[in-house]
């Protein structure tokens, strides 16, 4: 199994709660130890924990030397949750994978900077594309201040938009 294949689960996990986490980013994370996953999480609702929190829960003792893979750079800072990078720090992780870092610029190459200086590896970069379009909703907010709009609209083949009552505009 390659680190592709693994964060693309992470993003799979990501891609589950989209549109259900803001003003947080939607954040996939997996830790595997010897090819095998051994604890997933994704974000939960505002104020709730981390996606890396989530998963280090459901791993256990066994994170312990083991890999994580995350869709965003991990939190170093203390907002509504404590510090995930503090939380893999004391559970032994050897390596962390990272799809992007976080645009926010409480956090942006700090989180990584944390890991690294504790000795963790830190690989970043796997299925970036894909991890920055997930967040584009929060990294819209953080940029702009204002909240990323989609519109979908139906209209006739003369480019008419139809009333519930068929007349059209």
């Amino acid at each position: 199994m390659t680190d592709q294949h693994f964060m693309l689960i992470a993003l799979d996990l990501a891609h589950s709660v989209e549109g259900r986490t803001s003003p947080r980013p939607s954040v996939g994370a997996v830790i595997v130890r010897e090819n095998t996953i051994i604890g997933r999480g994704a974000t939960s609702p505002p104020y709730g924990p981390h996606a890396e929190i989530h998963a280090l829960h459901e791993a256990g003792a066994l994170a312990n030397g083991a890999d994580l893979y995350t869709t965003l750079e991990p939190c170093c800072v203390t907002i509504h949750t404590p510090p995930c990078t503090q939380a893999i720090i004391r559970a032994g992780i050897r390596r962390v994978i990272i799809a992007t870092s976080d645009p926010n610029p409480l956090v942006c190459e700090q989180g990584i900077a944390q890991l690294r200086e504790a000795g963790i590896i830190v690989i970043t970069g796997i299925e970036e594309a894909e991890a920055q379009e997930l967040i584009k909703p929060f990294a819209t907010l953080l940029a702009k201040k204002r909240p990323y709009v989609t519109a979908k609209w139906a209209m006739t083949l003369d480019g008419k938009l139809a009333t519930r009552t068929g007349d059209a505009y």
